[in-house]
């Protein structure tokens, strides 16, 4: 199912299977949408009916990578079964890339070999980073080409849906092993950062085999950096999804655990969903700045606000970033797409009980709070201009003190270099009219850059002071 961003509808009916409890055949090949109504129904259209000339050289699939970015859809990969369409009769690995077109509504099939060598996978994840690329990029994760052929999640694929680039990069840290059915969803921070969450999977087999994880990882970007997050599991599950709801919470759906306990023959969904979910009604919600699951939902939670685990990997790590694969990838996350955070403004307060009568109304006060409001008004333009004629003295004795400030500290920068001062030399500030002089010794401090980039960088690297400080 694909989002639409703009016209705010839903498609569906082009990927996907039928429910593995219902023996009815697959539907006709066709894509519908569905128009939500803001009360909980909405409408559904057929957008490209089955038989259509768009169909003739297009397959349905399963267990493919998709991703949408609201207004282009892809899916890459995945199998065609006996559950995709009734002419298929033998489960088979499905090439390419399908990218649908929401404004045209027309599909277009390209070679996915970039991916690797065959252009197929399943079992992965596709996600869609807006934060980073002058039109963002999907990243797929993970996945199989086989059971026994797992992709392994340090090495990072991402695609240029707009340019039709593929790209790749290797992730360090605490790569999680490989692994399928697994879920992620994203958020960006206020610090400049993308976090993407890693949770549960399994090892693709049932019964005595079976490995079913009940772990959460967090890539962290531009750094292509894993964290792996410590809690307590109690939670092992795969099949599932997830999705970012708004500030840093994200919201897992449903699932299954594959343990040793599950019948690993032909039917085995008949009992793999007999154990009861730890999560109520199957939803789960995880902090991400907390790094802890909630029993709740918050509506309207603030922006999200790295943890103190990632700040402190940012901390430690200053020119993570740099290390990228290409010149040109390096180039792609120089150019950021975050918007700005707002800080929510105080609500004006009522501090009057129920209890509390209305002030009093006569015309005495109303005339009494107009002479009061003339004189105030008065008194606010006569400070106005009084601050300006000040302000343009002041200027003038700034700027003879600029123009001689060359001569107490040499200001001639090189390449890399910080700005550099005599360690004995005293630093003095110019005597403003009406000021006193102030003599400060202090030694010069360097100031680190904190900025993701280190070399090359873009209008949006981000210098900071060593502590708490931020400007």
């Amino acid at each position: 199912m694909w989002w639409d961003e703009r016209d705010k509808l839903f498609y569906s009916g082009a990927i996907g299977r039928t429910p593995l409890f219902d023996t009815l055949d697959p539907p006709p090949l066709s894509l519908w949408s569905f128009k939500p109504d803001g009360t909980g129904s909405g409408t559904w259209a057929e957008v490209i009916p089955a038989g259509d000339a768009a169909w003739e050289n297009l397959t349905r699939t399963t267990f493919g990578y998709q991703a949408s970015d609201g207004n282009t859809a892809l899916v890459l990969g995945g199998m065609a079964t006996y559950a995709t369409g009734p002419e298929i009769s033998q489960d088979t690995l499905q090439p390419g890339l399908l990218q649908f077109d929401m404004r045209t509504r027309r599909f277009t099939n390209s070679s996915a070999t970039s991916f690797n060598t065959n252009g197929t996978g399943r079992h992965g994840e596709m996600h869609f980073v807006p934060s980073f690329g002058p039109n963002g990029l999907f990243l797929i994760l993970g996945g199989e080409n086989s059971l026994e052929s797992k992709y392994s999640l340090a090495e990072i694929n991402l695609y240029d849906a707009a340019t039709h680039r593929w790209y790749n990069q290797t992730a360090s840290g605490n790569v999680p092993r490989g692994r399928q059915e697994f879920c992620v969803a994203g958020v960006n921070s206020t610090e400049g950062t993308y976090e993407i969450f890693l949770y549960g999977g399994h090892n693709g087999k049932f019964g005595p085999e079976a490995v079913s994880y009940d772990e959460i990882y967090i890539l962290t970007l531009p750094a292509f950096t894993w964290i792996k997050v410590q809690y307590p599991p109690q939670r092992p599950r795969g099949g599932h999804t997830c999705n970012a709801i708004g500030g840093g919470q994200i919201i897992s759906i449903g699932g299954y655990e594959a343990n040793s306990t599950i019948y690993a023959g032909p039917h085995v969904w008949d009992t793999l969903f007999n154990s009861t979910d730890p999560f109520a009604q199957g939803l789960g919600v995880f902090n991400m700045t907390s790094l802890a699951w909630e029993d709740h939902y918050t509506a309207n939670a603030p922006a999200y606000v790295q943890s103190e685990l990632i700040r402190t990997f940012y901390a430690d790590n200053p020119q993570n970033g740099s290390q990228f694969s290409t010149n040109e990838l390096r180039e792609l996350f120089q150019t950021t797409n975050f918007a700005p955070v707002e800080t929510p403004r105080p609500k004006r307060t009522d501090f009057r009980t129920p209890d509390t009568p209305d002030p009093p109304s006569d015309q005495t006060g109303a005339i009494a709070g107009g002479v009061v409001g003339g004189l105030a008004v008065f008194a606010v333009i006569a400070g106005i201009v009084f601050y300006f004629y000040k302000k343009t003295k002041r200027r003038s004795a700034v700027k003879q003190h600029l123009d001689s400030y060359d001569d107490v500290v040499n200001t001639t920068p090189g390449p890399q270099s910080p700005v550099e001062a005599d360690p004995g030399a005293q630093v003095k500030m110019a005597q403003l009219e009406g000021q006193d002089i102030q003599e400060m010794e202090q030694q010069p401090t360097e100031m680190p850059a904190q900025g993701w980039f280190q070399e090359g960088r873009g209008q949006d690297a981000r210098l900071e002071l060593e502590g708490n400080y931020k400007y």
